[in-house]
């Protein structure tokens, strides 16, 4: 032992020479890749700088409906003399391409870059990262369904974080749209779907004929408005959103009914049918099959959520999902809601690999 302490003893400023060489070391790889990562960066805020420029001296060139897009690419930014050729910081003998997408969101532009240096720097898009997923050994992960790119199981890596916010990723539609929905620690706040009379009945049980001026619309409306952003608002997009509606004892889990298609929606809720397709059980045939529960990450997480599917055979229910499966619902009765979007097909992810502790993260 004693011979051991004095080998140590001996060698001790060697050893400590060594430690502090190796957190140099350590230190000065960190900060090089760090300001790499910081000349990218500045690149894309010189593309935007560029791309501001090009359009303050061509504002008929801009997009003028709320939610359009235009593009201008390095080439013509070169072009028109407002930025020099690009030179790939991790690659002097390299050019780089890419372009600025300019897009309207509510009477405000919104200027995103896509840069591209082959092999050091390339945009890493949430559609391609979802479509080329594994299924891990028990099937859960990412199935194709006519045309969809679904989300199935218990233990699904669907988690991305956007708006300093929680979300997972239900499924990329069939226009590479990406849908999320709202992840959230179950609160205290509670929603009607509506508190209309009903002429019907003669009762104030609320009416689910009438979307457009449902209170669940306005309470999305209102989360829409206060909860988002400009800059993520820049990647939501408008869709067509069916307002289903299933008869009580409808016994498949094919699509429900649409009752109304509202046009250009930025924010929805689940529709029944996204419930039954997630599970992985055999047994979930029909929305109220008591499997549908089963292998399914909606039934094992913080969503209870009012849907947009409403009851066909009365006018005063709707369907609500919570960690037990479907039930109906009298629309005066309240409910936590789990809010759905839409992304752009083209938003681009900075990090992450979906699970809950390292979610994609969105690039702004």
């Amino acid at each position: 032992m004693k011979n051991i302490m004095d080998f140590i003893k001996d060698k001790i400023y060697y050893i400590f020479a060594g430690t502090i060489i190796l957190i140099v070391l350590l230190v000065i790889i960190s900060s090089c890749s760090n300001s790499i990562g910081r000349n990218y960066n500045n690149i894309e805020k010189k593309m935007i700088e560029a791309a501001r420029s090009y359009y303050t001296a061509r504002q008929d060139k801009l997009p003028k409906e709320d939610g359009s897009s235009v593009k201008v690419t390095i080439g013509t930014l070169i072009d028109a003399e407002l930025i020099k050729e690009i030179k790939d910081p991790n690659n002097k003998e390299q050019t780089c391409d890419g372009f600025v997408q300019v897009k309207l969101v509510e009477n405000d532009y919104a200027f995103i870059p896509f840069l591209t240096c082959k092999g050091n720097y390339e945009p890493k898009y949430l559609t391609d990262v979802i479509k080329e997923s594994k299924q891990d050994e028990y099937g859960n992960g990412v199935y194709e369904m006519n045309g969809e790119y679904v989300y199935r199981g218990d233990d699904v890596n669907n988690y991305v974080t956007f708006n300093n916010q929680t979300w997972r990723i239900i499924k990329v539609d069939t226009d590479n749209t990406i849908e999320l929905i709202y992840y959230q620690d179950r609160n205290n706040k509670m929603y009607q779907w509506d508190t209309d009379y009903n002429s019907e009945i003669e009762r104030y049980y609320g009416v689910t004929t009438d979307y457009l001026h449902s209170d669940i619309r306005k309470s999305l409306v209102e989360f829409y408005d206060t909860n988002f952003t400009n800059e993520s608002k820049a990647h939501i997009v408008a869709k067509n959103i069916c307002i289903g509606k299933k008869a009580i004892d409808a016994k498949e889990s094919a699509e429900e009914e649409c009752s109304v298609v509202k046009e250009k929606e930025k924010i929805g809720l689940l529709r029944v049918s996204d419930y039954p397709k997630a599970s992985l059980d055999s047994g979930c045939i029909s929305y109220d099959s008591a499997e549908c529960s089963n292998r399914n990450y909606f039934t094992n997480s913080s969503i209870n959520t009012w849907t947009l599917t409403t009851v066909s055979d009365n006018t005063y229910e709707a369907y609500t999902l919570y960690t037990g499966g479907i039930m109906k619902k009298r629309a005066s009765k309240s409910n936590r809601i789990n809010p759905v979007i839409y992304l752009d097909s083209d938003v681009i992810i900075i990090s992450g690999d979906g699970t809950v502790d390292n979610p994609y993260i969105i690039k702004y």
